[in-house]
């Protein structure tokens, strides 16, 4: 499992992990089963919305391009919140109950995930027109100084408890639809009128159909975690809340996401002001934390203190924080090494008001925990060949002194490029999954899905191995596998229907007075997303196979690749 916010590798038996997920799939007022066909209609439903209101406005190419003929069904799992796991009990005595995780329904590949990515584009300039919103610390701070202070003020932090599953849909809706109309002539709506945009939110949220263990659920309040637009929904539906709520006696009120910091001119304003935001909707509670016996409060990454109309404010890192760098023996590049070290003492001196011997131990033990004894930034480095505008080139990263090499020949002979060098991939990368638990193929009596779930893998490179003759073919596709592989048998059984394909030829010359063959596929390659990527794998297997069943002209454009 991975650990929310800091991403850390948290090892739980899947036991536990099936007890959490169950324990959070029994919450009746949020999911509940459903069946496949209740997948299908989300689908179909997103198909209609693509083409009564994409189409007419955008274009053909463009609908087309946000049209998805093979979705995945979504999956769910929990992130783990380490940062409120109890220190009292050894977290390997710990019981479902009792480990906090945050819930997300991965809507990659979705029926919906194109569609949402539009409104994402539609939708991401009304949060300039969102008062409270800030991005990052750094806005945060901006409007912290142009605040005048009085030295009577009081300060706390809010923050909304389960904020995206507590959402009321209709409002959030209502709210970005309003927000739409008020500054419609100030943003870019490509041609979208206020209507199109309610039609394709709707049909986004109504994708909330996801599968855990091969059984299909949905979820049937708020916002899923994992959705492209439920962070801007979620942050207008707030906002709607917010300036129903607020006094005048508010001197500052700044919030990400659901992370509040209020300044008032009393703690009578602030108390008044977090009932009236608990008062607004039933559903949503906003909890309070007030400053520390030494005034500081803390918000985001730093801790804030005001005193007598003064503002300070020091870095500062939560003390459940696993302090997880790029390790100093990691593979990877040495510049990256030192910009990770960089940038944590920029960022360190940026929000700092003063020196803090606190921060300055803290900074020491983290570099320390992470090998870093001296000051990598001040060892002599090198960085990857970049020319502007350059193609990127993406390497695997196996070495310092091999990507120096390669570094030096495409410098020297001026290519055109972007040096990219990609680590190999971590135990996390290795062992998480969101699949883990849909290892079963779906479909009755798959014929390709002997060892291993496949048949819905995407960007992948396959070697098929004919079990008549033994002879050989490799491929690639972006869609799901499943149809490729069908399209070579359907070329097998009925090769006059197909006569440029290769199986076709192949069962003409190979297997003229016999029934069709079947067929073996292993997946060399997978989640190969980018084109390019995919054919060079190909042209690489291809050398390295010599498979029989490609023909000539297959092999002559694949191989012109890597010639």
């Amino acid at each position: 499992m991975v650990g929310d916010k800091c991403g850390s590798f948290v090892v739980v038996p899947q036991s536990l992990d099936k007890n959490i997920i169950n324990g959070t799939l029994s919450d009746a007022t949020t999911y509940a089963e459903t069946t496949a066909a209740a997948f299908r209609r989300a689908c179909e439903k997103v198909r209609e919305t693509i083409s009564t209101v994409v189409k007419p406005t955008l274009g053909s190419n463009v609908a087309r391009a946000l049209l998805d003929l093979h979705p995945v069904v979504p999956t769910f799992y929990c992130l783990v919140k380490t940062h409120k796991l109890p220190s009292s009990v050894a977290h390997q005595d710990l019981s479902a109950n009792e480990i906090k995780v945050r819930p997300i329904v991965s809507s990659c590949g979705g029926p919906s995930d194109r569609l949402s990515w539009l409104l994402l584009q539609l939708l991401s300039p009304l949060l300039h027109f969102v008062g409270a919103h800030i991005v990052n610390v750094e806005r945060f701070l901006f409007s912290l100084s142009e605040c005048q202070v009085p030295s009577g003020a009081a300060y706390a932090s809010f923050d909304v408890v389960s904020l995206y599953t507590n959402v009321d849909n209709s409002s959030a809706i209502e709210s970005v639809i309003s927000l739409y109309e008020q500054h419609q002539s100030q943003i870019p709506t490509m041609c979208s009128s206020a209507d199109d945009v309610k039609t394709m939110i709707n049909s986004v949220l109504a994708c909330n159909v996801f599968r855990f263990e091969n059984r299909f659920f949905e979820q049937r309040r708020g916002l899923a975690m994992g959705n492209r637009i439920a962070p801007i929904l979620a942050i207008i539906f707030l906002d709607h809340i917010e300036r129903a709520s607020l006094t005048s006696g508010i001197l500052l009120y700044k919030r990400y996401i659901d992370d509040v910091f209020v300044i008032g001119t009393t703690e009578m304003e602030v108390e008044a002001t977090l009932e009236k935001l608990n008062a607004f909707d039933p559903h949503v509670s906003f909890t309070i934390e007030r400053p520390d016996n030494e005034g500081y409060l803390p918000f985001l990454n730093i801790k804030i203190r005001l005193s007598g109309g003064q503002k300070e404010y020091v870095w500062h890192k939560k003390a459940a924080s696993v302090n997880i760098l790029v390790h100093s023996r990691s593979a990877h590049p040495q510049f990256i090494k030192a910009n990770v070290v960089r940038n944590l003492m920029k960022t360190k001196e940026k929000l700092c008001t003063a020196t803090d011997v606190g921060v300055e131990r803290k900074i020491a033990r983290i570099l320390e925990e992470n090998g870093y004894d001296g000051n990598p930034t001040t060892t002599a480095t090198w960085f990857p060949h970049s020319t502007s505008d350059g193609i990127p080139l993406i390497l695997p990263y196996v070495g310092d002194r091999a990507a120096r090499a390669a570094n030096e020949v495409v410098k020297q002979a001026g290519l055109p490029i972007r040096l990219v060098f990609r680590p190999l991939p971590t135990l996390k990368n290795l062992l998480t999954s969101t699949q883990i638990y849909e290892a079963k193929c779906p479909e009755p009596d798959c014929q390709y899905c002997i060892e291993d779930k496949i048949c819905q893998l995407r960007g992948t490179v396959y070697l098929i191995k004919c079990d008549g003759c033994g002879e050989r073919y490799v491929g690639e596709t972006m869609r799901p596998l499943r149809r490729r592989l069908d399209e070579h048998r359907r070329a097998l059984i009925n090769p006059s229907s197909y006569p440029s394909e290769s199986f076709s030829r192949h069962r003409t010359l190979k297997h003229t007075s016999e029934r069709a063959p079947t067929f073996k596929v292993n997946v060399l390659h997978r989640h190969l997303t980018q084109t390019l990527e995919r054919k060079i794998m190909e042209a690489v297997e291809i050398r390295r196979h010599n498979p029989e069943i490609n023909n000539r002209e297959e092999l002559r454009d694949v191989l012109r690749l890597i010639s």
